[in-house]
């Protein structure tokens, strides 16, 4: 039985349609599984990603670049270093991101299968490693040329040169270039830098001329009077006046730093500055001034440290000596008055109405005491310290005392003592009291067999003074 047009044509719709469903489903699994795969086709520095994921094709790219080698040679040495050495860091995630571009759309995933594609290299160059690197082998290979310098001697007192040295220059142009073709192609290569002879930019001469001139300076004498005292700059403190110029320059010229002279004038001038003193003038109760108890002290202060500044500064520009003078202004001191007894100015302390103090009178050997200018015991026959440990003379005050006390020191001969006992002491200066002396039998004499330099009393005496002399008393010890 024959079959009709019409279905021989339906049978051959539907072959083509099965056909047409399993090319759909092809290219579904074929876009599904490169949606996250390199694409075929694809290239990074020539070397294929297809099918590897972004993870494991940067991975890979880090490896290579690791892997590249720059051979270096210099003066017939070799030595091997990295991209990185040579400051060229391969960026393998922005790489591969490029490689993976195509991958965010099914129609570029379709087309790269008729369509092949090479990714460039990410990578970033600093230019001063590879720079380093040359100048690391330079230093290895030969001295590197140095230029004369000018610094302060090892005395501090003058400036002395340090000679230029002649070295050698490698352009580091070529191993830059080196290291961008190998990072573009990662691919190892190598390169032969040839070093060339380079002359100091300063020369020993010149810096000698510089150092020269700068020790010309401090030659040059620098004096200040201060209040009739003379001050001269010594060597070390000119030397801290000089600022060295660039010795790159065309004509460099050593110059006078004029804040550091200003320092050292300024300096004299503290130096013989005297503030002023406050004085004391003793007044009786009319208001008269009876004495003076305490001089006052004119202050002096340096008004010109400005100008002899300039004028030091201008002498040693023009190569001279310099040789100036500070002036002052004077302050007068002021006064205190104070009040003193009646009478009180004829005595050896000018005592205040009232006040108790003690007299001790070296030259007649005997002790008073006064309340201002009146007399309240005394004169106490006393004996004071033998000729080898004198009693002190001077204004002292009672700053300690005991009712007895156990006294212990050494002897003009370097021997110790011991004295158990000691009845009502009044410390007025270091270990010099007044104390009672139970053992002497007389008082009121000096020499030989006197005391260890403290004041020896009768006992009533030294009790008398320990119970009238309260802490602060003032005592006046003198011939």
């Amino acid at each position: 039985m024959k079959r009709s047009i019409f279905t021989r044509r339906r049978i051959a719709l539907g072959t083509a349609a099965v056909v047409v469903v399993g090319l759909a489903g092809a290219t579904t699994a074929y876009a599904t599984y490169f949606s996250g795969r390199g694409l075929p086709g694809v290239t990074v520095a020539g070397t294929s990603v297809t099918g590897q994921t972004a993870e494991q094709a940067a991975a890979a790219l880090s490896q290579r670049a690791a892997d590249v080698g720059i051979d270096v040679t210099l003066d017939g040495r070799t030595t091997t270093f990295t991209l990185a050495d040579l400051g060229a860091v391969v960026d393998a995630e922005a790489t591969i991101a490029n490689a993976f571009e195509a991958n965010g759309q099914l129609g570029s995933r379709l087309s790269a299968l008729t369509a092949g594609r090479d990714v460039p290299i990410v990578v970033s160059f600093d230019d001063s490693r590879a720079q380093q690197v040359v100048d690391g082998l330079v230093g290895d290979a030969s001295a590197p040329a140095r230029d004369a310098t000018v610094s302060v001697a090892a005395d501090g007192a003058s400036f002395a040169v340090t000679p230029a040295q002649a070295g050698i220059s490698v352009d580091a142009g070529p191993l830059i270039e080196a290291a961008t073709a190998a990072a573009a192609t990662l691919t190892s290569t190598d390169v032969v830098l040839s070093p060339t002879s380079v002359e100091p930019l300063v020369s020993t001469e010149k810096a000698q001329k510089v150092a020269d001139a700068a020790n010309g300076l401090v030659s040059l004498d620098v004096a200040v009077d201060g209040r009739g005292e003379i001050h001269a700059a010594s060597a070390t403190e000119k030397v801290g006046w000089v600022a060295l110029p660039a010795l790159d320059t065309a004509d460099p010229q050593p110059a006078v730093d004029g804040a550091r002279v200003g320092a050292w004038i300024a300096s004299v001038g503290e130096a013989t500055e005297i503030a002023p003193v406050a004085g004391v003038r003793n007044v009786n109760e009319r208001g008269e001034v009876v004495s003076i108890s305490q001089e006052g002290q004119t202050g002096y202060a340096a008004t010109n440290t400005d100008a002899v500044t300039s004028e030091a500064v201008a002498a040693l520009q023009a190569g001279v000596p310099y040789s100036g003078a500070l002036s002052y202004d004077a302050t007068e001191p002021t006064y205190e008055d104070r009040l003193i007894a009646e009478g009180a100015q004829n005595l050896v302390y000018q005592a205040a109405p009232g006040e108790k103090w003690l007299d001790v009178d070296l030259s007649s050997n005997s002790v008073t005491a006064y309340e201002g200018a009146t007399v309240v015991s005394g004169p106490m026959a006393m004996v004071p310290g033998m000729p080898e440990m004198p009693t002190p003379t001077g204004t002292f005050r009672v700053y300690l005392k005991y009712d007895v006390q156990t006294m212990r020191g050494t002897n003009p001969d370097g021997t110790p003592y011991v004295a158990p006992g000691i009845p009502w002491v009044t410390y007025f200066t270091g270990s010099i009291a007044f104390h009672g002396a139970p053992w002497r039998d007389s008082f009121g004499w000096s020499g030989p067999g006197g005391s260890h330099g403290c004041v020896n009393l009768p006992v009533s005496s030294a009790k008398f003074i320990y119970d009238w002399a309260p802490m602060g008393t003032v005592v006046v010890s003198h011939y």
